[in-house]
């Protein structure tokens, strides 16, 4: 038996994901065939993905973070609401972007704390923190 007889071949499914995603990013010189193994395949999938970007859309949409998004419309909506300002009428469009400014401003310190990065953070806008506490 031939090292080539044991080398399983690719799916059927990461066939069609290899040929899903080249086409979601305009990759032409992604060649698919039928006698791609599994490992060069999955290899070719992980390209891609990289390609796409860090969540693998390569549509340009996010991936979001329901659970997150959802804290954010609830404290954005108590605050506003506490404020008097009507979010369903005139107003609707800037709760809209607010809303979307703060979840972006969760998510980003997320981020920071999955990377250990929140000590520079801390040390590089304490500038920031006291030139906004003086206005």
């Amino acid at each position: 038996m031939s090292e080539q007889d044991l080398v399983k071949p690719a799916s059927m499914r990461q066939l069609a994901y290899i040929k899903r995603l080249s086409t979601e990013l305009g990759e032409c010189e992604v060649e698919v065939s039928e006698e791609m193994s599994s490992i060069e395949a999955s290899r070719v999938i992980s390209g891609l993905i990289e390609k796409t970007g860090k969540n693998g859309a390569a549509s340009g949409r996010i991936k979001v973070n329901e659970p997150r998004l959802g804290v954010t419309m609830k404290e954005c909506f108590r605050l506003w609401s506490a404020l008097g300002r009507d979010v369903l009428g005139d107003r609707r469009s800037a709760f809209i972007r607010e809303v979307i400014s703060t979840y972006e401003l969760f998510t980003e310190i997320a981020e920071h704390l999955e990377k250990g990065t929140c000590d520079a953070i801390e040390h590089g806008s304490e500038g920031a923190m006291e030139a906004g506490s003086a206005a």
